[in-house]
């Protein structure tokens, strides 16, 4: 299994010509900019109706005038984002390097947002996390042909390779799932330890199946503390769209990670267990709804006055996983932009309020 050497490891990742990883960046996702959030954030009772499916109304408010700069005339046209921003209620909670492919100068640099304690009126809370940086996206989608033998051994020609791979029978497979790089290794496990400063535990804790996702819920769960101390159930229902084109087999099954030395739910019964190869956008938000809210129902009736979930999936998840929790329409037409703003192990909080079961995105 993978497993990372030292948690500091971020010095002498370089490859030739680039002098920092944090400029190995073309699409800057590793950018977690302190975006404003709103101070009231819409709530919604669970509503189960699947026959509305308009498109989200695209508008945002009209951006404050500068007080040294004169206001408008109320006669003069209002401008309107095709954009809907919706990134702006997601988290960051810590700084994630990302893929590149070219050398730019990084000039952001911001501080790690604090997690406020939890409020115990929330009968539920889901954290929904992106998955850490992947090798594809930093070395290219061939890294495979250069990392493994014709034996199919692996043998890392760099540093911000993870140490070791779990063994596959189809080396092409590596081209379809992904690993993480040693950088998202590490940076997984320092946002677990972020987690655990603050005194955040989970109760249940919810994966794609993509390796990717299982090997930062691996490094989570150590930051936390709590590796093999909480089962990982792997959700097939939260795979991205397109992630199975060609088809299931691709992806770990939940036997082979034990296998490797994982502590896997292997009573864990999937709500979804297979996911069309192809799929529209508006079938990809109903596949994501109908997950969340039977993750939701399966722990509906728990004992616990609150419950923590954790999940770890995809740079679409944040969005698709929460547009019914919130009484959202559905992003269709931008749901590709508005993933390109979500960053490595981005972070979205939505809790259950205990007296009417309506959902809202936790705000600080």
């Amino acid at each position: 299994m993978t497993a990372t050497k030292k948690d500091d490891d971020d010095d002498g990742l370089l490859p030739i010509g680039v002098d920092s990883l944090s400029d190995y960046t073309p699409h800057k996702l590793h950018l977690l900019l302190s975006l404003p959030i709103p101070g009231n954030v819409e709530t919604s009772t669970i509503n189960n109706n699947d026959n509305s499916l308009n498109l989200l109304k695209q508008s945002s408010n009209k951006a404050k005038q500068s007080s040294s700069k004169p206001k408008q005339s109320s006669d003069e046209p209002k401008k309107s984002s095709k954009k809907t921003k919706l990134f702006r209620y997601f988290m960051p909670i810590t700084r994630i390097r990302a893929s590149s492919a070219y050398n730019e100068q990084d000039k952001y640099y911001q501080q790690q947002t604090p997690i406020k304690p939890v409020d115990q009126q929330c009968d539920m809370r889901f954290f929904i996390i992106r998955h850490g940086e992947r090798v594809d996206r930093y070395f290219g989608s061939n890294w495979y042909m250069l990392a493994f033998d014709q034996q199919n051994q692996f043998h890392p020609y760099h540093r911000n390779f993870p140490p070791s791979l779990p063994l596959r029978s189809n080396k092409l497979f590596w081209a379809l799932d992904t690993p993480l790089t040693l950088s998202g290794l590490n940076a997984a496990k320092k946002l677990g330890q972020t987690l655990a400063s603050k005194n955040f535990k989970p109760h249940y804790v919810y994966s794609s199946p993509a390796m990717r996702c299982i090997f930062t819920t691996i490094q989570i769960l150590k930051g936390l503390g709590l590796e093999n101390r909480i089962p990982i159930r792997i959700e097939p229902g939260l795979l991205e769209i397109g992630a199975a084109r060609y088809g299931m087999s691709v992806f770990f099954q939940p036997n082979d990670w034990i296998k490797n030395g994982v502590y896997v739910d292997s009573s864990y019964q999937p709500i979804i267990t297979t996911v069309p190869p192809y799929e529209h956008e508006n079938t990809y938000y109903l596949r994501s709804k109908y997950v969340i809210r039977g993750i939701e129902k399966l722990h509906n009736n728990s004992s616990l006055e609150s419950m923590n979930i954790l999940i770890i999936a995809h740079a679409t998840s944040p969005e698709t996983l929460t547009w019914d929790l919130l009484g959202k329409e559905p992003n269709v037409n931008d749901l590709y932009t508005v993933s390109l703003d979500i960053s490595y192990l981005q972070t979205v909080i939505t809790e259950r309020k205990q007296e009417n079961k309506s959902w809202s995105l936790k705000t600080g």
